[in-house]
């Protein structure tokens, strides 16, 4: 296979990148911080997320502000890689910030049935406001439902969520809205792999996400079976659509006579064998430590462009996820050892 130069550029752009990721004497000096300004002071002077972190003052710090600024991180890296392959680079944008608009509804969605939106708004970064359809000031000052409509009114969510608007005294349906969210989300990736992306690349793409869509609704089914002992109709009813899992398969998960059965049966299948553990406190995991090991062998290995810009947006994720996930732990006082565990390698 001959590279363009373009294609050759984006390689070598986005492996220089991940080059400067946080390494694991990083990630141990972070562990090592007292407080979030010690934190931040460090991810301001010694990572790459001082461009982002350039304007906050780690001495007085929040972590909300923290987190934003460091989830910004992720959208700027991936502006810079589209440069390089603007053909599907741009199209992979609309995919990441329909994610992060998907989120920001989720947590609004959360507050609203704890009847916490009036003490916890949104945090929403300042970074999105130019990137979306939707009113992020809005949605920070959300405090019904018909809140929520009116700041998704000229976006395509509108049609998704008005569907979903409960009745006065009626409960919010979270389960249902996020499936129809996540949905759109798949439709929104397999349009653009299927239109923009060609060959060997595509198959791999499609073969990535419908394996981690597989992965999340097993996931699913464990947790709605442990839980909240849901009706198997409506178990089958909350998953997402998109992956290659037939119908049946899934079925057969759903309405197995016990929960240690169900796992076995998971656990029997090609892809339970080779990412499902076999400690059930940790499976909520898989699907994102799935998304890991892909991403880090094709970040290396990889000579297609698309695939190689996705896997370092995913990688940067995990990483941002893991600082997220030691500032948490520092907050509550865990002891270094317990954040470990926790962190994504």
């Amino acid at each position: 296979m001959i590279l363009s130069y373009a294609s050759s550029a984006v390689l070598s752009k986005a492996r220089a990148m991940y080059g400067k990721r946080i390494s694991s004497k990083s990630y141990e000096e972070l562990l090592s911080c007292r407080n979030i300004s010690d934190i931040a002071m460090y991810l301001k002077k010694k990572t790459n997320y001082k461009d982002v972190l350039s304007k906050i003052n780690e001495n007085h710090v929040h972590r909300r502000e923290l987190e934003s600024s460091l989830k910004s991180k992720l959208f700027i890296d991936f502006e810079t890689l589209a440069r390089y392959d603007i053909s599907v680079g741009e199209h992979f944008y609309e995919y990441l910030i329909s994610r992060a608009e998907i989120e920001q509804f989720m947590k609004t969605l959360m507050l609203m049935s704890a009847g916490k939106c009036k003490k916890e708004n949104l945090d929403i970064p300042e970074f999105f406001l130019g990137h979306t359809k939707v009113d992020l000031r809005g949605l920070s000052n959300v405090q019904s439902y018909d809140d929520l409509l009116k700041s998704v009114k000229k976006s395509v969510y509108f049609k998704i969520l008005s569907k979903f608007k409960p009745n006065d005294g009626e409960a919010l349906n979270i389960t249902a809205i996020e499936t129809a969210l996540h949905n759109h989300l798949h439709q929104v990736v397999f349009k653009i792999i299927n239109k923009y992306v060609k060959g060997k690349a595509q198959k791999e793409l499609k073969s990535f996400f419908e394996l981690y869509t597989d992965l999340s609704n097993m996931i699913r089914i464990v947790r709605m079976r442990k839980f909240y002992k849901l009706t198997p109709e409506y178990m089958m009813n909350s998953l997402i659509d998109g992956g290659a899992l037939k119908t049946e398969k899934l079925k057969s998960f759903v309405e197995s006579p016990t929960d240690k059965q169900m796992m076995t049966d998971m656990k029997n299948t090609p892809m339970g064998k080779k990412w499902f553990s076999r400690n059930l406190d940790v499976v909520d995991k898989v699907p994102i430590n799935m998304r890991f090991n892909w991403c880090k062998h094709n970040i290396r290995f990889s000579i297609s462009p698309p695939i190689v810009l996705i896997s370092y947006v995913f990688l940067k994720e995990v990483e941002i996820l893991n600082i997220i996930t030691i500032i948490e732990g520092v907050k509550y006082k865990l002891s270094p050892e317990e954040i470990r565990k926790m962190l994504i390698k």
